[in-house]
């Protein structure tokens, strides 16, 4: 990479070194290069599984080894002078490999959960099993622990698999899991942009009956207090400054009889 860099390779070349390495170097976490290098032991079955089913005991994420302790254990279990160099993976920029994962967000859970309010797992779709796992992991020692989920746009929620009911249930089912704060982080955009392109398209074809019909008409009855979007503007407050300064009337209010 660096070579490639060096010799001004772009974008799409460094992209291509990088993946043609990755593929070469069969990158695995510590933990799976011991129950590979266990695997290879010339020793008999029962006994592999026996260490196996030790090494996975000790490995196990309520545990939180440091890779100083899992080398310390993994030569116990005849495991010696194992390569694995967690530095020589790192990206371009500099950043560790992490593989992500339900189990790694319950570890890092359990290490911030101490000096946090509320933990807040980020997961690929609204999955219902990854949120049940998440909780568990994370209250089987923190039982009291607070939980927080976006319900993401970024979803394709069409494409999850539940359907119209299973979506509406999909909040007070996580719920009872302990995820008190779940919010939509970018639902307004989306629902602006939604009703923008639509009125903006009929506005072109049928002018101010497409305002009345889409906007005026649903935001009086629906309650939407926009309808007199003025005041939102601080307009009554300044109609209550210039009657008071007009000794008690003005003409030129904007909040008067017969506005929207």
């Amino acid at each position: 990479m660096a070579q490639g860099m060096a010799s001004g390779k772009g974008g799409a070349e460094l992209q291509a070194i990088e993946d043609q390495w990755l593929s070469m170097a069969q990158l695995k976490t510590f933990s799976d290069a011991v129950v590979d290098a266990i695997k290879s032991l010339n020793i008999g079955e029962e006994e592999k599984r026996k260490r196996l089913n030790e090494w996975m005991d000790y490995s196990s994420y309520e545990k939180c080894l440091s890779n100083e302790e899992g080398r310390e254990i993994a030569e116990k279990l005849g495991i010696r002078n194992l390569f694995w160099d967690w530095d020589l993976a790192r990206t371009r920029e500099g950043f560790y490999r992490f593989k992500g994962s339900v189990t790694a967000s319950i570890v890092r859970g359990l290490s911030f959960a101490p000096h946090a309010d509320l933990i807040w797992m980020e997961t690929a779709t609204p999955n219902v099993v990854d949120c049940t796992q998440f909780s568990e992991g994370v209250r089987s020692k923190y039982p009291e622990m607070l939980l927080g989920y976006n319900l993401s746009p970024s979803f394709n929620w069409d494409a999850s698999g539940m359907n119209d009911e299973e979506m509406r249930n999909f909040i007070p089912r996580i719920a009872r899991l302990g995820y008190v704060w779940q919010f939509i982080t970018v639902g307004g955009v989306h629902s602006t942009a939604l009703i923008t392109s639509t009125f903006a398209r009929d506005f072109a074809n049928r002018g101010m009956l497409a305002y009345v019909e889409m906007i005026q008409r649903e935001e009086r009855n629906n309650g939407v207090d926009t309808l007199a979007h003025q005041k939102w503007a601080g307009a009554n407050y300044y109609d209550r400054y210039l009657i008071t300064v007009q000794g008690g009337a003005a003409s030129t209010d904007a909040m008067g009889k017969g506005k929207s």
